[in-house]
């Protein structure tokens, strides 16, 4: 007797999700066109935008399940495809300048990119900075590269929609961390000699950061509230928004994270200007953008100069010990001041030119790790590196969110994802974490449309053409 067994529904389902999962994965890096994007220029173009979304793509994905990627690649000698996202993205860059170079859409940007890179690497070797630590901070910036030159060629809308999935991993992971050590977190293995971990496991004040699936638990944060923004146009009722929201800011406080959490305590506001701003008139509209953003800009950038300067006064008992120990006294007293310090303002040229390239954060544990700084502040990070060029960038940052809000397909959602990378700027490291850093280069990447000045001269002369026409016709 012969028995034909059918498929169980648990592998009918696992089959339908493969399926599923694959038409996501050809869509994402299909070759062809979508609307809105530059139409390729020969096969390196088309592969060089393939290469920038992947690398985008695995860029977030990556660092939403970094504890899961390490754990599983570190124990079994595949470290270094750790570094898989960035090691397609540099290649991709490169092929995507070589080509979109003399595309007047384009071009531009890219110029400037590669003229700032090449003076700032200048700037740092004459400070006395490594080639090391120099190379190592512009491997740090490659993921806002990417999602500068994907958005440039209108191709961001495929690395964000990546981010969706993984606001709704996040904020799973750390939830379930909450009852469960996962066994990644004391793993370790070497990468070119050096000992690595694949979590970070530590705490704050006796409290636990919980990472999740992550690194590290202010990963995990912000992974969650720039996942928020890129899911919440998605989720049609107010009812799923809401739950999503607080699903989110659940999670995030757990990580113990607490500019993430204020930012995302915050974000409702952002969406409520936002959501009255769509019916009034543009003028309205962008003087309250720009009003909501300069306040945060503000708040970034002359915050912890005030807090420094006041710091004492504000936290006279120190930053506490055990379950009373506060991490905004403990930036405000030691760690912005340090950071701060690192620069000599006495000299002119530390105001211009800062320390250079490989000054602060990571970059520092190759040279220099007996002062490594980690900045955690948007401003002060940028400040120390650039010196008074940070205040370029921030008036980039300021151009792209009124760029966003005047935006009638995507604006909306991009000028969230701004504040809350704004608000994880004000306590926290932005530029070595991936999402965040992505929304500051969508910011700064984002182009307004080159053909408006001449279709409004082309209106005026046809409006002016008939003009005379009735004018004649009325003689």
């Amino acid at each position: 007797m012969t028995y034909s067994a059918a498929a169980s529904p648990g592998s009918a389902l696992n089959r339908e999700i493969l399926l599923a999962l694959a038409d996501v994965i050809r869509r994402t890096l299909s070759p062809q066109a979508r609307p809105g994007e530059l139409s390729t220029q020969g096969v390196v173009d088309k592969w060089a935008g393939i290469g920038i979304v992947a690398a985008g793509v695995l860029y977030v994905v990556f660092t939403a399940v970094g504890g899961i990627v390490r754990g599983v690649l570190g124990p079994v000698g595949l470290a270094p495809l750790i570094y898989l996202p960035g090691i397609i993205a540099v290649p991709a860059l490169l092929a995507n300048t070589l080509v979109r170079v003399g595309d007047p859409r384009t071009a531009t940007p890219t110029i400037a990119v590669l003229v700032f890179l090449a003076i700032e690497i200048v700037i740092a070797k004459f400070l006395g900075r490594s080639p090391a630590g120099i190379a190592y901070q512009i491997w740090i910036f490659v993921a806002a590269l990417i999602m500068m030159a994907a958005t440039q060629r209108g191709m961001q809308e495929r690395i964000i929609a990546a981010m969706i999935p993984m606001f709704y991993v996040s904020v799973v992971g750390v939830v379930l961390n909450a009852f469960i050590d996962f066994p990644w977190k004391d793993a370790t293995f070497e990468v070119m000699g050096s000992q690595q971990g694949a979590a970070r496991e530590w705490s704050a004040g006796g409290v636990s950061r919980l990472a999740g699936f992550s690194r590290a638990s202010f990963i995990a944060a912000a992974c969650i509230i720039i996942g928020f923004c890129a899911a919440e146009p998605k989720l049609k009722s107010f009812a799923t928004k809401a739950v999503a929201w607080a699903a989110g800011l659940v999670a995030i406080h757990l990580t113990t994270s607490k500019a993430p959490e204020l930012a995302m305590i915050l974000l409702p506001g952002t969406y409520f200007l936002l959501g009255k701003l769509r019916g009034t008139a543009a003028p309205k509209r962008i003087l309250l953008a720009n009003i909501h953003m300069a306040l945060w800009l503000v708040l970034i950038f002359a915050g912890p100069l005030m807090a420094v300067s006041y710091g004492r006064q504000l936290f006279p008992n120190g930053p506490g010990i055990g379950p009373s120990y506060s991490s905004l006294a403990d930036r405000v007293l030691t760690t912005w001041p340090d950071a701060l310090s690192l620069v000599n303002w006495r000299d002119p040229v530390g105001w211009l030119v800062g320390r250079g390239l490989g000054g602060i954060g990571a970059a520092q544990t190759i040279a220099e790790p007996a002062r490594y700084n980690p900045g955690d502040n948007l401003a002060v990070y940028l400040a120390v590196i650039f010196g008074l060029g940070a205040l370029l960038i921030a008036i980039f940052v300021f151009r792209g969110g009124q760029r966003a809000i005047q935006s009638d397909r995507t604006g909306r959602r991009d000028f969230a994802m701004i504040i809350a990378m704004l608000g994880i700027g004000a306590a926290s490291n932005v530029i070595e974490s991936v999402f965040p850093m992505m929304v500051l280069g969508l910011a700064i990447a984002r182009q307004p449309p080159r053909a408006v000045k001449p279709v409004k001269r082309r209106r005026s002369l046809r409006s002016r053409s008939s003009d005379i026409q009735s004018a004649e016709t009325g003689r």
